[in-house]
């Protein structure tokens, strides 16, 4: 038990030095800094999805104007 909260306690200094170190404007820039590449990430992943979707979407239109409806009998 000694070990474990004595790992604890100097991972608890260490991110306390860490954040000493930094002034707020560094550790708000950061935070924004990582905001930004996962906004940018999450753009990229729409942008792949929308465009796949709609490639289905125009090559199903293409097939039912040449007459190979694949929707089924009502």
């Amino acid at each position: 038990m000694e070990k474990i909260s004595s790992l604890i306690n100097y991972l608890i200094g260490i991110v306390l030095m860490w954040f000493g170190r930094h002034t707020p404007q560094d550790i708000a820039f950061m935070v924004g800094s990582g905001v930004a590449v996962v906004t940018m990430c999450i753009n990229v992943a729409t942008f792949f999805i929308n465009w796949y979707y709609r490639r289905k979407t125009y090559e199903l239109q293409q097939r039912n104007v040449k007459g190979l409806n694949f929707e089924p009998d009502r």
